[in-house]
């Protein structure tokens, strides 16, 4: 006990509420479970459900578990300052750091995963709109194909296209993708019938657009994309071929600053479907004002 910061830690672990207060039994209620203990753990706050709202939810009448604590024990404490500690592993004071853990991390765990047996991918790829749809047949690096599908994915992209679907279960794709071939619709395009997928896709009603540095292309800062927008990604070393650029409605580049004047293929379309998805955004929030305000008149 004598020894390094055993005793230290050990008064520590005494005055925590865990050994000073806590009774297992007594604190047997829904108060303890979902407000006391996520408190004192240092859960973020957005985790604390009160008893108010527990009472909303019709939870007190409940025969096996008491709603809320006899006794007030567990409401004088604080969440214990060797829990609080700074990314560096080193403790800091309580009070302190409060504040700061109120802006904490949140990933969500796929709602997929909740469901096991149940094709809810086929659901929700049915459920995406007529909008952006992303023609990567020209790249042929597993990893940018793969990254890729993720960010279309994440930002709802219509439909994904590459030069060939067996990419899709390659490992350099999957370790990119992180499973969202399986939520994205993915079709297969091979370059040499691009020509024809871009014409009957223009005959669609689909703008097409080129990520393509050319004479005449525009800033995509200063471009506004259609809601039908189909984007092509050049290769990775050659660009759209010269033979392509013909089928296209405008090539749209990336304005730079450096010397290098490239940018990663993924980078570049990551940066494409953001600015897409923004403007549509704003072009929603837009429509419901314009909505709202004639409902008004």
């Amino acid at each position: 006990m004598a020894h390094g910061n055993t005793v230290k830690n050990a008064q520590k672990l005494q005055e925590d509420f865990y050994f000073s207060a806590f009774h297992p039994v007594e604190h047997y209620t829904l108060e303890t479970v979902f407000y006391d203990l996520p408190r004192l753990a240092n859960i973020t706050c957005e985790e604390w459900i009160s008893t108010a709202l527990l009472k909303l939810c019709g939870m007190s009448r409940m025969n096996h578990i008491a709603l809320e604590n006899s006794n007030i024990a567990l409401k004088q404490f604080n969440a214990a300052a060797w829990v609080l500690k700074t990314s560096t592993g080193t403790e800091d004071n309580g009070a302190d750091m409060i504040g700061v853990h109120k802006n904490v991390q949140k990933k969500l765990v796929p709602w997929c995963s909740t469901f096991p047996g149940q094709d809810l991918g086929s659901e929700l790829r049915q459920k995406r709109e007529e909008g952006l749809i992303v023609v990567a047949s020209l790249i042929d690096r597993l990893p940018n194909l793969g990254g890729l599908s993720r960010t279309c994915e994440v930002f709802g992209v219509s439909e994904y296209v590459v030069g060939n679907l067996k990419y899709t279960e390659d490992k350099q794709f999957r370790s990119l993708s992180v499973t969202a071939e399986q939520w994205v619709p993915i079709s297969e395009v091979k370059p040499q019938f691009l020509s024809m997928y871009l014409e009957a896709k223009k005959k669609d009603g689909y703008t097409l657009i080129g990520a393509e540095q050319t004479s005449n292309s525009t800033r995509l800062n200063d471009f506004k994309f259609t809601q039908k927008t189909l984007l092509l990604l050049g290769n990775e070393k050659e660009g759209i071929p010269a033979d392509l650029l013909p089928f296209l409605d405008v090539c749209v580049e990336i304005p730079q600053e450096g010397v290098v004047r490239s940018l990663n293929v993924h980078v570049t379309g990551a940066l494409f479907v953001w600015e897409y998805m923004r403007q549509q955004a704003l072009a929603g929030t837009h429509s419901n004002r314009v909505h709202s305000q004639e409902e008004e008149t």
